[in-house]
């Protein structure tokens, strides 16, 4: 396993020895958290195409409640759960995490209920913020907005943040509205509200 995977503040991470998984760097990361300040506090979090867990990681660190990954990937997935059990006071804070091993695609598919009824300690729950990060030449980004947008975990005001490659420009939607686009090297953020 590469250990190079570090958290803003220098943990590391355990991540796959493969050229598979992409990581979100650690400058898209703090850029994240620097943007989104004190609001990640108390907040519900989910990863889709979560990977390693770096983001969920970051998010449970600036203090997220609940937090929930999503990665169809059985050995992403699991690195994923050992990094986030791997931090600081979790053994009183395991309820609050689920990594579910679910193809994303699937996951959020509105007209299944599967993406309540698969979170063990999270039944209802609405999200405060959703990192949407899929291979960048999988044109899901689409495909999941929509998917998101129709579900019964979102609320209004929820935080999309899409992390994805320069040259795929996300456009506004009747469901939502784009408030902010940053661009790190190779990556571009595109942070959506639900309106």
């Amino acid at each position: 396993m590469k250990t190079n995977l570090r958290l803003i503040g220098g943990r590391r991470l355990e991540s796959p020895n493969n050229i598979d998984t992409r990581p979100t760097t650690l400058m898209v990361r703090e850029a994240i958290f620097n943007i989104l300040k004190n609001t990640v506090e108390n907040s519900n979090w989910l990863d889709l195409f979560s990977g390693t867990g770096s983001i969920s990681c970051e998010a449970y660190n600036h203090g997220a409640k609940k937090i929930v990954a999503i990665e169809k990937n059985k050995k992403n997935s699991k690195i994923c759960l050992r990094n986030l059990y791997s931090l600081q006071n979790i053994v009183n804070r395991k309820n609050d995490i689920e990594v579910i091993c679910k193809d994303v695609l699937i996951w959020t598919k509105p007209e299944n209920e599967r993406n309540i009824s698969s979170l063990n300690n999270f039944n209802k729950i609405k999200f405060d913020f959703i990192y949407l990060d899929p291979p960048y030449k999988a044109n899901y980004h689409e495909l999941v907005l929509g998917q998101i947008f129709n579900c019964n975990f979102i609320k209004k005001g929820t935080i999309v943040i899409c992390e994805h490659s320069l040259d795929l420009d996300i456009k506004n939607n009747i469901l939502w509205e784009i408030f902010d686009i940053r661009s790190y090297g190779q990556s571009k953020l595109t942070f959506l509200i639900h309106i």
